[in-house]
Formats: C-alpha cells, sequence, structure tokens
C-alpha cells in the first residue's frame, strides 16, 4: 500500500486561521477563506471554529496513515 504523505503532516496557519495542510512534499489541502460581514460576528465565530475541528481531524487521520 502507498503512503499518503511523505512525512509527517503538518496545519499551516495564516491570520491566525487554518491556511493549509502540509507534508515534505508540498501542499496537501488548502481551506477557504471565510468571510466576514457585518452582524454576523456568530456565524463567523461558528465558521471558524468548525475549520480548526476540520483541520485537528485531517491532520490526526494523515499522521495515523503514515504510521502504517
Amino acid at each position: 500500500m502507498e503512503k499518503i504523505i511523505d512525512g509527517k503532516a503538518k496545519i499551516i496557519y495564516k491570520h491566525n486561521k487554518p491556511y493549509g495542510i502540509r507534508d515534505n512534499s508540498g501542499f496537501l489541502f488548502f481551506f477557504c477563506d471565510i468571510s466576514k460581514y457585518t452582524n454576523q460576528e456568530e456565524r463567523y465565530r461558528e465558521e471558524i471554529e468548525q475549520q480548526f475541528k476540520l483541520a485537528d481531524s485531517l491532520l490526526n487521520f494523515l499522521n495515523e496513515e503514515s504510521k502504517l
């Protein structure tokens, strides 16, 4: 079985938000930018929190797969 990643994956942050996930070969994922609009602070905060959770989940999965 071929490995999914080269080395250990890590999250790259930009402007204090997840920007992407990369390994030694380059980026594997990029995250969409979340727009912030007037009177939508709660939605923005919730979407940022979801993006952090998704980044952590993907990172954990990729690093577990790389151990196989």
